[in-house]
């Protein structure tokens, strides 16, 4: 019977690192280096234009590379980020490689150079079958690629479901991987209730006494963000005409939708513009609640982090975080994307409870969330590394050698064969 072994070192393979991606990776530095082992970051390039996030540059305790230093991901064509990302795995030589997806030059690379050197490749999967519309071809060309990795670390029990659909065998997918700092938004999110009135300069935050519905996206389509600003006028009609004093909405964030949404807004509505890392715990620890009304997220980090927080939540069923970090009653309350009705009832529902009540929402919210830490991340990501090894000792098939020959030939950015709106 196989046995597999401590692997020494893993690689995490993204675009560019956040945030998110930070304290991921320390989890999982912390977990391997138990064992003797480490985990290695690599940056695809050191910025990009999809997220707004700086440039994270302080010192990590973990070792980190970036394959094209200086460079915006979005420019890079898809034959250079693969033979760069070749380049630096050849340089870190790790056991094991853990990439988001498989969609990507990136991926595409991670899987290539895994197959050729006999190395556990991971699949970081954060996709559900309900995210899009699937055609029978592009589902045949993403098992075919899908099959090359050895196991998947999926983000919970629709993800995974999916990752098994598109080929992973059922014993090698790991649930868990989409967490967030909860500790600093934790803490964070406390000191700024202890001492609102540091926060006043901030737009949304100059009366730090009142609670706010707070929502945090870019502002796209698949954000439903319209609908959210007209189920939150029915709402605050309501309570204007009886009950306490409607909430204001804060919307954190920026994109194409801008000015649209600030011609369908009305009194109450704050655009608060994209905040860094930095200062978002004082918007979650000043506001009453949290809502999210996603048509479509795959998951939605941003529940994540109000859970941590200890916030009320109201979040769509298009959400894939409601499903385990939502109990309606207890924490919060769902409702389908497209029905802004629901969506002011449970407004009006929420605002009208008392504060003990609200403090025992947001208790709840911080206990689902406890189970998707840094530390639960290095954990999982090292069960899934051992569940692959086994797997690992094969080479590309001819069918995945065809396809990603096309996918090379055929790209014509880094984007394509990507389905869901980014």
């Amino acid at each position: 019977m196989f046995e597999p072994s401590s692997p020494r070192r893993v690689c995490l393979v993204w675009p560019r690192l956040g945030p998110y991606h930070l304290a991921r990776v320390r989890g999982a530095h912390e977990r391997f280096a138990r064992d003797g082992g480490e985990a290695v970051a690599l940056d695809v390039a050191t910025d990009d234009r999809l997220y707004e996030w700086e440039v994270e540059r302080e010192p990590t305790p973990f070792r980190r590379e970036v394959a094209f230093p200086g460079r915006v991901f979005e420019d890079l064509s898809p034959s250079q980020i693969q033979a760069g990302v070749t380049a630096a795995l050849n340089r870190i030589d790790p056991d094991a490689v853990a990439v988001s997806s498989y969609s990507t030059p990136d991926a595409r690379a991670v899987v290539a150079w895994c197959r050729r050197h006999r190395r556990t490749a991971v699949m970081l999967y954060d996709s559900r079958a309900v995210d899009a519309a699937r055609s029978p071809l592009r589902e045949a060309v993403k098992r075919t690629l899908v099959r090359q990795f050895d196991s998947c670390f999926a983000s919970g029990a629709e993800h995974g479901a999916y990752a098994i659909d598109l080929g992973i065998p059922p014993e090698a997918v790991v649930t868990g991987m989409n967490v967030v700092n909860n500790a600093a938004f934790a803490a964070g999110a406390e000191a700024a209730r202890q001492a609102p009135e540091r926060w006043r300069d901030l737009p949304g935050l100059d009366e730090p006494s009142v609670p706010f519905f707070l929502a945090s996206n870019r502002f796209i389509r698949r954000k439903n963000l319209p609908a959210l600003v007209r189920a939150y006028a029915a709402y605050r009609a309501r309570a204007e005409t009886g009950g306490p004093l409607p909430w204001p909405l804060v919307l954190l964030g920026d994109g194409e939708r801008r000015d649209e949404l600030e011609r369908l807004a009305g009194d109450g509505v704050v655009f608060a513009g994209f905040q860094q890392a930095a200062v978002l715990p004082a918007y979650y620890g000043l506001a009453g609640a949290f809502v999210h009304p996603a048509l479509n997220d795959q998951w939605g980090l941003v529940v994540n982090e109000a859970a941590a927080a200890g916030l009320p939540l109201l979040i769509s069923t298009g959400t894939g975080a409601a499903a385990d970090l939502v109990e309606v009653g207890r924490n919060g309350y769902t409702f389908p994307p497209t029905d802004e009705t629901a969506l002011t009832e449970a407004m009006l529902r929420l605002a009208m409870l008392s504060d003990e009540e609200r403090t025992a929402f947001g208790a709840h919210s911080r206990a689902l969330v406890s189970r998707f830490t840094p530390e639960t991340y290095g954990e999982g990501l090292h069960k899934a590394v051992r569940l692959g090894e086994p797997r690992s000792d094969r080479g590309l098939s001819l069918a995945a050698r065809a396809v990603l020959w096309a996918l090379r030939v055929g790209a014509r950015d880094a984007s394509s064969f990507h389905t869901v709106e980014a």
